[in-house]
C-alpha cells in the first residue's frame, strides 16, 4: 500500500512539474512575443521619426526656395506690357518667354545719332548675356516717329554687321505708347518678376546699364 501511495505521489509530482514547465514555456513565449512587439513598435517609431525628419527637411528646403523666389521678385511697379514681335532675324520674341530673367529693352531709331553711337555697346552687352540673369532686346518702330519702313530698315540694318543684337520690329507703334516712349533712345528695365522697374530716356553707357541690371531683382 505504501508503495502504491509513493508511486502515485511520484506521478503527481511529475505531472505538476510538467504543468509548471508548460506554463513557464507559455509565459516565456508571451514575454518573448511582447518584447518582439515592443522592438517592432520602437523600430517603427524610429523609422517614422526619421521619415518625419526627412519630410521636415524637405519642407524647410521648399520654404527656403519659395522665400528666395519671393525675395527675388520684390520690384516696385506695374507689370511690363507683354509683346509678341518678329525680329529682323525672322524669330518671334515674347516678353513672357523671358520671365525669371531681367530684361534690358532698348527703344531706338536709325536716324538717332545717340542710338547709333551706343549700338556697339548694346551688341556687346547682348553677346555677354550667356550664363547671366538678364537678356538684351531692342525695339524699332517702322513708319513711326520718323523711322523708315520695315523693308528699308531691314536693308539698312543688314549693312551694319551686328551679330548678337536682337532687333524687334513694332510696325503698329503700339509698344511706343504702352511703354511711354517719347524720345530715342529709351531704356526700359524689367525685373525677373515681369515688373517694369524703370524707363530711362536718353544716353546710357554700358557700365550704367550693367549697374542698373544688378540693382533690380
Amino acid at each position: 500500500m505504501k508503495l502504491k501511495t509513493l508511486l502515485f505521489a511520484s506521478l503527481l509530482s511529475v505531472g505538476v512539474l510538467a504543468a509548471c514547465s508548460a506554463q513557464d514555456s507559455d509565459d516565456m513565449k508571451k514575454i518573448d512575443d511582447s518584447l518582439r512587439m515592443e522592438n517592432k513598435d520602437q523600430m517603427s517609431g524610429e523609422k517614422k521619426d526619421m521619415t518625419d525628419e526627412k519630410m521636415s527637411d524637405k519642407d524647410a528646403m521648399k520654404k527656403d526656395e519659395m522665400s528666395e523666389v519671393e525675395n527675388r521678385a520684390m520690384n516696385d511697379g506695374k507689370a511690363a506690357p507683354d509683346f509678341n514681335l518678329e525680329g529682323v532675324d525672322g524669330k518671334t520674341y515674347k516678353l513672357s518667354d523671358f520671365k525669371g530673367k531681367k530684361v534690358y529693352l532698348k527703344f531706338w531709331a536709325s536716324w538717332c545719332s545717340i542710338c547709333l553711337s551706343t549700338l556697339h555697346d548694346t551688341d556687346e552687352l547682348a553677346s555677354q548675356e550667356d550664363g547671366k540673369d538678364y537678356v538684351v532686346l531692342t525695339v524699332v518702330s517702322p513708319n513711326h516717329m520718323g523711322e523708315k519702313s520695315a523693308e528699308d530698315f531691314k536693308k539698312w540694318y543688314d549693312g551694319l554687321g551686328y551679330q548678337h543684337l536682337p532687333v524687334l520690329l513694332d510696325p503698329s507703334g503700339k509698344l511706343l505708347q504702352e511703354y511711354g516712349v517719347r524720345a530715342y533712345p529709351t531704356s526700359a528695365f524689367i525685373g525677373s518678376d515681369g515688373v517694369l522697374v524703370e524707363n530711362h530716356p536718353g544716353f546710357m553707357d554700358k557700365a550704367s546699364i550693367e549697374e542698373k541690371l544688378k540693382e533690380i531683382n
